[in-house]
């Protein structure tokens, strides 16, 4: 019997996690972020009321739930603060529902300024907030740690060290001089502590003594971001996909064997910054798809890139994920459209590819190999049961199913907690 849930994004992020995360926290005690920082923005809206969440679990916006930020996570305290004040403010209890792991990595203010270097170096189009340096910190051994803040002595001695460090980057490598206040820096983040001190604990002993209860985890970003299996360089600097779920919540892959996997996916595809996109489009289609799926970023502002389903790229995202089944947003998204797109399969060098490959220089080249569908032309924006569809609409999702060899288990129709509708309901199967 299945108990726990893990969500996750199965293209570039943007999938519309964050709804379903929340719709779907109501069945679970536990929700988990376990990868991933302020980089994230999970959009979700309840009773025509907006919140936007970065760093803490979704799930929080249920009263019921425990919210854990675990160590795979790089927190930004100034951020994490700001966000829990903006919650409470709004009437949703938060400190007394939060526990945050000892082991998580911190993002620092010099984190931020090497991104910016970096970036202008680079143009991966990270989001400057100091997320790819803060893991770099972390494996090379030079990281500040949330339990390294008890030790007031060590943690300034860690922050001048590593200022250090960043200073001789900015004037030996950029050529430039920057200067950061290291008194101020470290009396703001021993202020920050103080203010989530009473969270801290060990998350992985804890979610191992709570292993009967329901949980859910959230996963950030996307499958394709993932900095092994994504498309790299242009990737975030976790891993994204399933492959983080073990080491981001300090649990042996063993405590997972009978967690239900699901990816999140657009009936589109879309992604933000740089980097390969096979079915991206340039022309009015493109802008039809973002302009009615509404797509600019939730953390940056910056309009997303759009293109037709990318199944090639959706079939990996299963594969090495292992996904027990897909939920599928935005499909009234293309409700207007009287052809809609999929792509099956790339063309490269007179070649027919079924496979997502590893290189950039392939990737940069394929073009992709498209099936057509006539458009449903009907509104599919809150319906309620499958046979609320159109059965071009129906027709679009079984082809998904069969391509990619797993069900459709959910749709959301629209940007509201209660829009959505259960095509198999698999939480039958869910001990919670």
């Amino acid at each position: 019997m299945k108990k726990d849930l893990l969500l996750l994004g199965a293209q570039w992020g943007d999938e519309g996690k964050g709804k379903v995360v929340d719709l779907l926290s109501s069945n679970y005690q536990i929700v988990i972020r376990y990868q991933g920082g302020s980089n994230a923005g999970h959009t979700v809206v309840v009773g025509g009321e907006k919140f936007i969440l970065h760093l803490l679990p979704t799930g929080m916006l249920h009263h019921h739930t425990t919210g854990i930020v675990a160590q795979g996570m790089v927190l930004d305290l100034e951020l994490l603060k700001g966000e829990i004040e903006h919650l409470e403010a709004r009437g949703i209890s938060v400190r007394e529902r939060l526990l945050v792991s000892d082991r998580a990595h911190l993002v620092m203010p010099y984190h931020k300024l090497l991104d910016a270097l970096l970036e202008r170096k680079s143009k991966i189009g990270t989001t400057l907030r100091g997320i790819g340096p803060s893991y770099m910190f972390k494996y090379g051994r030079k990281g500040i740690r949330v339990c390294d803040l008890e030790d007031k002595n060590r943690l300034y001695k860690l922050i001048r060290e590593d200022w250090e460090f960043v200073k001789d980057i900015c004037e030996k490598i950029y050529c430039e001089n920057h200067s950061i206040d290291i008194d101020k820096v470290y009396e703001e983040t021993l202020n920050y502590y103080e203010f989530i001190k009473d969270c801290v604990i060990d998350v992985s002993r804890f979610l191992m003594q709570n292993a009967d209860k329901g949980m859910l985890f959230e996963g950030a970003q996307g499958t394709m971001l993932d900095v092994d299996m994504g498309t790299y360089p242009y990737v975030t600097s976790s891993n994204a996909s399933a492959l983080g779920l073990p080491n981001g919540t300090g649990l042996s892959p063993k405590f997972f064997t009978d967690t239900f996997f699901l990816g999140v996916s657009k009936a589109y595809t879309t992604r933000v910054g740089e980097g390969p996109f096979p079915t991206e489009l340039f022309n009015e289609e493109g802008e039809n798809l973002r302009n009615r799926g509404k797509e600019y970023g939730s953390t940056t502002g910056r309009p997303r890139r759009c293109g037709w389903l990318d199944l090639v790229a959706l079939k990996y995202a299963v594969d090495i994920n292992s996904l027990d089944g897909l939920i599928l947003t935005k499909l009234d998204v293309l409700d207007t459209f009287e052809e809609i797109k999929v792509c099956v399969g790339y063309e490269y060098e007179g070649r027919y590819m079924e496979h997502f490959p590893a290189s950039l220089s392939v990737l940069e080249k394929v073009r992709p190999v498209y099936k057509t569908f006539k458009g449903w032309l009907k509104d599919t924006k809150g319906a309620k049961r499958p046979e609320d569809l159109p059965e071009r609409a129906k027709d679009y999702i079984n082809f998904i199913e069969t391509y990619t060899g797993v069900p459709v288990v959910m749709l959301s129709t629209g940007p509201e907690r209660d829009e959505y509708l259960w095509i198999k309901p698999f939480l039958q199967e869910v001990r919670v």
